[in-house]
């Protein structure tokens, strides 16, 4: 994207102010002492100096955390250069390592990588929760397969929130809170607290976190009729539903955790996290329709709230140190959305598919189609009516238990021989209603044919994928479980060993076997009536290995090389429609496990009397049988093994802190993705994607740089800091062809997202006792960056950061 003279003018204009701004406190002279501040990780289960880790991590303390004001996710995946992503909204995000992501807006799909709160796996591919960053010690993201290290076992990298624990020693604690002001939206406003109250001295504390987040909404729900969506689709009016900065987001938590240690051996860790998030509209916006503005015709609402229990022990066996991770977790997610996008493209598409099997474009009979070809599902579009506004919903409940046991030798320097062994157990129970109201459909025919034929009353309800509980249709009673019902089980164990040949060569052996069962159970508007055959289990085996062989000549360099692999479980297409349609169009009935295979050369290095960090990790990935959803006619969204993938690509990190006063720091991820062969469904009909196509949401550079610059004031016990926060993150697709293909007769065609940029500038000032006022602007040039250009509703929405916000807030400490 070329910038325009406008942003160039900006951002000369700011650095001029920066500078000058800094110019009027003295520099101090060059410090021999200047050094960088170590970042302690636990990437490898043991307490560590990041460049002691013989792999790429990015990590960010507290401290971090607070200064770059990273409190959401979006906040913190713009940072983390290794990570690609696709969000539609907080808590509706997919995340993947080094550019392994196939599909951008995931649902029901098996995430390539895995998202960690302490010692418990939460992810939901397409629906990781948005953890607020209050009270986190640190955030560390672990590129590459991480098959020895973690029993969830992820394939692409983990990346792992870790939060502040309960200090048995003292009290303390700090609050904090801010406002914000952005210009073409409402205010938004956030405050937090948190508390460490030992009861026992040296034995026993508690640490109570608390926190409550309001952002003003900024996106416009402008006037507008449905045939703003297509010319075919009459003239219903949005006129009551006209209203300024609709998507309002408001998010609130709070966490408790028990700390007991009985002696200096053992430690007992008792958890609850609790948090809520309601989002009054989605964070998109349509362009045709003008900056920052919409069309809608229905209210929209989103909630999501989920807990986790937590328990920890941690003990010293002699011969080895011992963990215990137990986790549950509970999610309910329930939102309403304005589907009459959806309901338009469907419609349309039914005319397509009608074309497609019988040369006529024009809605069947139900005759006729149904004796063509499988479009007898297809011939209810017609009775949307000329106008049609729709609303989709969603009822989930999501549970899971994980349970993870470790033995890790103990850390001695005179030992040339370490080992890591560990047992894990995940069971997730899946469980969700979905369904989709069109307005006046029973009234226009309601699909009266293809209804007749199941024996069904026709209603407004166009598709239910489950009966809710309580609910009958036409006398039918529903299930014990909305919808469709998932349960993924797993055990695994997991290790690795490592012996030290030299002084300055060091090499290990490790790998995970995991064996999964999957269950599926569906139950729709018809299936009761059809057989008994919607119901599919599957178990998935198999076994992930990692070797890696280091090598420090000195305490301060360090080189290694790693090949490790990653697996992901199949499957079996879920629902009878799906299984029978897809089987008959040439689709597989089953999908693999894909392998992500990595080999990657690395270099850890510092310099200067430690003043200047420099870390280069370069990488070949091969992704074979990589798993994809797709969608084609009548069988809807089906997961099959769309072939192999070619990732290729560097990861570097550089920091430098010439003076006390003065550090920059920058991180970059260039990738060079590729599908490796053509994507063919449909018998051949469909080239969903060729050979050459780029992986979806998946920049070739991304990148960060901050430079902070903190000095004395003139006045006594003050200290001010200057920081400039800058991001970069070129163009990419928004999808495969495969995944946004829907339910048309020809390919649908991937989106460019174009490249952007974003700055943000904090000014703070610190007393002696650690209080902290700042002022500071977000996204400096107000760049309407393009996060997401979502495919599933086949309109020009798109979803992009917040516009230019400024924030004054205050931290203080006790």
């Amino acid at each position: 994207m070329i910038n325009s003279p406008q942003k160039v003018f900006v951002r000369t204009g700011l650095s001029i102010a920066v500078g000058a701004a800094l110019s009027t406190v003295p520099a101090p002279a060059y410090s021999q002492q200047a050094v960088l501040e170590e970042i302690i990780v636990t990437a490898r289960k043991r307490t560590q100096s990041i460049q002691d880790v013989p792999m790429h991590i990015q990590a960010f303390d507290q401290t971090s955390l607070r200064e770059k004001m990273l409190r959401g996710f979006e906040d913190y995946m713009t940072e983390l250069t290794s990570v690609s992503f696709g969000t539609a909204s907080p808590g509706a995000t997919t995340i993947a390592f080094r550019g392994a992501l196939a599909q951008p807006s995931g649902f029901d799909t098996i995430s390539s990588s895995i998202l960690y709160l302490d010692e418990v796996p939460i992810t939901r591919d397409g629906q990781n929760p948005d953890v607020r960053l209050i009270d986190v010690q640190r955030v560390e993201a672990l590129s590459g397969p991480q098959p020895t290290l973690y029993g969830a076992g992820s394939q692409s990298g983990t990346l792992k929130i870790v939060t502040n624990k309960p200090n048995t020693e003292e009290f303390g604690g700090y609050a904090d809170g801010a406002v914000a002001f952005t210009p073409e939206g409402e205010e938004s406003y956030n405050g937090s607290v948190a508390v460490n109250i030992p009861l026992i001295d040296d034995t026993l504390a508690v640490r109570l976190v608390g926190f409550y987040e309001y952002e003003g909404g900024y996106i416009d729900n402008v006037l507008g009729t449905t045939g703003d969506y297509s010319a075919d689709n009459g003239s219903r009016s949005n006129a009551g539903m006209v209203e300024d900065d609709i998507n309002d987001y408001t998010s609130y938590g709070a966490r408790a955790m028990l700390r007991y240690q009985p002696n200096e051996d053992w430690t007992i860790d008792v958890g609850l996290v609790y948090q809520n998030s309601e989002l009054d509209s989605l964070f998109d916006f349509n362009r045709d329709f003008g900056d920052l503005n919409t069309i809608k015709f229905k209210d929209e609402r989103d909630n999501d709230e989920w807990y986790n229990l937590s328990l920890t022990v941690q003990g010293d066996l002699g011969f080895a140190d011992f963990t215990s991770a137990s986790g549950y977790h509970d999610r309910k997610i329930d939102y309403d959305l304005d589907a009459t996008a959806y309901m338009t493209q469907y419609k349309e598409n039914g005319l397509g598919i009608a074309e497609y099997y019988t040369g006529i474009r024009a809605f069947l009979d139900y005759d006729t189609c149904y004796a063509t070809a499988y479009c007898y599902l297809f011939v209810n579009y017609n009775d949307f009516g000329p106008d049609p506004t729709a609303t989709v919903s969603l009822d989930q409940r999501i549970k899971s238990f994980v349970q993870e046991v470790r033995l890790t030798s103990k850390a001695d320097d005179d030992s040339r021989f370490n080992w890591l062994l560990g047992a894990f157990y995940e069971r997730t129970d899946n469980d969700w209603d979905y369904i989709t109201v069109v307005d006046d459909f029973a009234e226009n025919g309601g699909g009266g044919s293809v209804f007749s034929y199941y024996g069904v009353e026709p209603t407004d309800v166009w598709f239910d994928q489950g009966f809710r509980e309580g609910q009958t249709y036409n006398g039918l009673p529903g299930n014990d479980f909305n919808g469709q019902l998932q349960t993924i089980e797993s055990v695994a164990v997991f290790g690795e060993v490592s012996y030290q040949f030299t002084d300055t060569i060091t090499a290990s052996i490790g790998g995970r076997w995991f064996s999964t069962d999957r269950d599926v159970a569906e139950n729709s508007l018809f299936l009761n009536m059809v057989s008994d055959d919607f119901d599919v289990s599957d178990t998935t085996e198999d076994f992930s290995p990692r070797f890696n062989l280091t090598w420090t000549p000195t305490d301060d360099l360090m080189a290694y090389f790693t090949y490790s692999e990653g697996v992901r479980i199949g499957g079996r297409n879920g629902g009878v429609t799906q299984r029978r349609a897809a089987v008959a169009l040439g689709t597989p009935e089953t999908y693999e496990s894909d392998r992500l295979i990595n080999y990657e050369l690395g270099m850890k290095s510092t310099w200067a009397d430690g003043r200047f960090v420099a870390n280069l990790t370069a990488f070949i990935m091969d992704w074979e049988d990589y798993q994809i959803a797709v969608r084609i006619p009548v069988a809807g969204a089906t997961t099959v093994n769309a072939g192999n993938a070619s990732i290729n690509g560097v990861e570097g990190q550089f920091a430098l802190k010439p003076s006390e006063a003065l550090e920059f720091s920058a991180a970059f991820t260039y990738l060079d993705t590729q599908i490796d062969d053509d994507i063919v469904l449909n018998d051949g009909a469909i080239m969903a994607g060729q050979a050459g196509d780029e992986l979806p949401a998946v920049p070739e550079l991304k990148a960060t740089f901050s430079a902070a610059y903190s000095a004395p004031l003139p006045w006594e016990g003050l200290t001010g800091t200057a920081r400039f926060d800058y991001n970069y993150v070129a163009e990419s697709v928004n999808a495969t062809r495969a995944s946004i293909l829907l339910f048309g007769a020809s390919n649908g065609e991937p989106r460019m997202q174009p490249s952007y940029s974003l700055g943000n500038l904090y000014f703070s000032v610190a007393t002696e006792d650690d209080t902290e006022f700042w002022l500071g602007v977000d996204n400096v040039w107000d760049e309407r960056a393009i996060t997401y250009i979502y495919p599933r509703f086949g309109d020009d929405r798109v979803f992009t950061v917040r516009p230019r916000t400024v924030r004054l807030g205050i931290y203080k400490p006790f």
